[in-house]
């Protein structure tokens, strides 16, 4: 299984020059917490931040056809609960969450354990 058969296809999009109260309302009229800031280009739509309680620029994203558990690795690594996902040409085609590895890696205990001690962690450092 890869990330491109878990993410979400369904992702709120944001472009770079748009104000950020309208991000604010999409936000709250679409009831998510995450839209994903985009730079648009013929034929291309390629993620280049997200909008969370902030924006992160240079997101963490992870290839359609990356493994489970070496998304679950870079986002541990990273700090990071969602990451969009991205074509081999890196064009936006998903988002995947947190919420979304927990059914998959219920069948892997250890990354699991990994990734909330490494969660619980960054959060005691703050």
């Amino acid at each position: 299984m890869n990330i491109g058969e878990v993410c979400s296809r369904e992702v709120y999009i944001v472009r770079p020059a748009e104000p950020l109260a309208d991000a604010v309302a999409e936000m709250h009229k679409r009831q998510v917490g995450t839209l994903v800031v985009v730079e648009e280009k013929p034929d291309q739509v390629r993620p280049i931040g997200v909008i969370t309680d902030a924006m992160t620029a240079d997101p963490l994203t992870l290839r359609e056809t990356c493994g489970i558990a070496e998304a679950i690795g870079q986002m541990s690594a990273r700090g990071v609960r969602r990451a969009p996902v991205v074509s081999e040409s890196g064009d936006l085609v998903g988002i995947v969450s947190f919420d979304d590895l927990l059914p998959v890696v219920s069948q892997q205990p250890n990354a699991l354990a990994k990734l909330i001690g490494d969660q619980a962690r960054r959060e005691g450092e703050q």
